[in-house]
């Protein structure tokens, strides 16, 4: 019984035997890189540390990283990065990203195993014709969507209906988003096309079509915080036989172009093509100012938009070749009777470079003159004293200093109340030559100084 016990026991130490010597037993990817043409292959080893989970993860990483980097990514003529002009930033950062996603797009790959007891092994291989169908499919798939988003941008196209149709193209353009690289041919019962180009070069004939037409050009609104100027704008669409229609459901977006203000909320057009706008406040208190009417691609953007999609869409979407209109603005200001004391070295201008300077400036932001005081109401008065500095020589020449100090004062007259008052002090001009070069000199930093300093505290009084 006991030699029995004893044989038994043999035997099951040398099956555990003969199991180790075969897991230690390296396979041959292992002992050296397998040469197969028909499949894309990583390999990596890490050391066994930390936890079984970590090292066996990080095995796998490094070797999808090392086959994803054997599938070579190529930018066909036909795509679209290619075909339309696109932003280079965008397009050199898109070829990098095709290369780096590539990784995460692998589905489909072997892996195989092997360990002993300081390394784990890991190989990955993808057969090159399975990921190569793949890819065809996943790119059949997005032209596939493409063409059927194109085909009901045209039919919205047809109907008159400019905004469905942009979105519809927004959809297209979005499904093209990962193949961007490769050739966009598609083949329709209708003959063969790029997709692409297709989907940009419509959304280019969309905008065309469309035109707006102010109610007004130009609008006189005289300045004051509180306003209520509505600003209109029609638009039409231009059908395949030239006739033009009524665009509604369009959505604008109003904005100053020159100038500042605060207009009421965005809206789209309705049923007849009109919209509007109005102006409710007026904050810049030049003379002419411009408010631009055009669409509004924020509605085009999903929401839930990542930043590549929203990239995307500015490719195929340029800003340049959206709708749009100006319309003049121009600001009827208060009336005011102007007083200027101008002293330059030591003698009184009455009329002085620098008077002369600052009234064009202050006309052409902030009011208009009279020489009648009884239609004024304000009156502006302002004072400027130039003073010679001295003469620093140097070797062959001479730099001349001339300062300034400026007053302004702004007087309401049917109060004669004073609703401004600021100066500016120690300005300082500085010229080889004489000291009129400086003095010129002074007077180009005293503006320079008006329209930093004083000029944005004249914005915010009610006149």
């Amino acid at each position: 019984m006991k030699k029995q016990t004893h044989i038994a026991l043999l035997a099951f130490f040398a099956l555990l035997l003969s199991f180790g010597a075969e897991a230690k037993k390296k396979p041959d990817w292992v002992k050296q890189r397998p040469n197969d043409q028909a499949y894309y292959i990583g390999i990596a080893t890490v050391p066994k540390t930390g936890s079984a989970v970590e090292y066996r993860q990080a095995a796998r990483g490094a070797a999808l990283k090392q086959m994803s980097s054997e599938i070579k990514v190529n930018i066909s003529s036909n795509s679209v990065l290619q075909k339309i002009e696109t932003d280079f930033e965008y397009k050199e950062a898109y070829e990098s990203k095709i290369q780096a996603s590539v990784e995460q797009t692998l589905e489909g790959y072997e892996v195989l195993t092997w360990e002993n007891r300081k390394e784990y092994w890991v190989m990955t291989r993808l057969s090159k014709q399975k990921y190569a169908r793949a890819k065809q499919m996943k790119l059949d798939k997005a032209k596939m969507m493409a063409s059927s988003y194109l085909s009901d941008a045209r039919k919205a196209i047809d109907n008159y209906d400019a905004y469905s149709a942009l979105n519809y193209l927004a959809k297209g353009a979005i499904s093209l988003k990962n193949h961007l690289e490769e050739d966009l041919t598609y083949k329709t019962v209708d003959g063969i096309y790029n997709v692409g180009t297709s989907i940009f070069s419509t959304i280019q004939d969309v905008f065309r079509r469309i035109d707006l037409v102010p109610v007004r050009n130009n609008y006189q609104i005289q300045f004051s915080k509180k306003l209520e100027v509505p600003i209109g704008i029609n638009a039409t669409f231009t059908g395949s036989a030239g006739e033009k229609r009524p665009l509604s459901g369009l959505p604008l977006q109003f904005s100053f172009t020159k100038g500042e203000g605060i207009l009421s909320s965005q809206s789209k057009t309705d049923h007849s093509g009109y919209t509007s706008v109005s102006i409710t406040r007026l904050i810049s208190k030049r003379k002419m100012q411009e408010i631009t009417a055009g669409f509004d691609f924020s509605h085009i953007i999903d929401a839930e938009a990542d930043e590549e999609t929203v990239r995307l869409l500015h490719i195929f979407f340029p800003q340049k070749q959206m709708p749009s209109v100006g319309i003049a603005v121009e600001v009827m200001k208060s009336k005011a009777y102007f007083i200027s004391e101008e002293k330059v070295f030591g003698e009184l201008s009455d009329k002085g470079a620098f008077t002369g300077m600052m009234k064009k400036r202050l006309n052409e932001n902030f009011f208009t003159f009279t020489s009648n005081m009884e239609e004024a109401d304000f009156v502006v008065k302002i004072n400027s004293n130039f003073v010679a500095g001295d003469e620093r020589k140097g070797q062959g020449y001479s730099v001349y200093t001339v300062f300034v100090d400026f007053n302004i004062s702004i007087k309401e007259v049917s109060t004669k109340t004073e609703i401004f008052a600021d100066n500016i002090n120690g300005i300082r001009g500085m010229r080889p030559g004489n000291f009129e070069y400086a003095l010129k000199d002074s007077r180009i930093k005293l503006i320079d100084a008006f329209k930093k300093n004083i000029e944005p505290r004249l914005e915010q009084v009610d006149m």
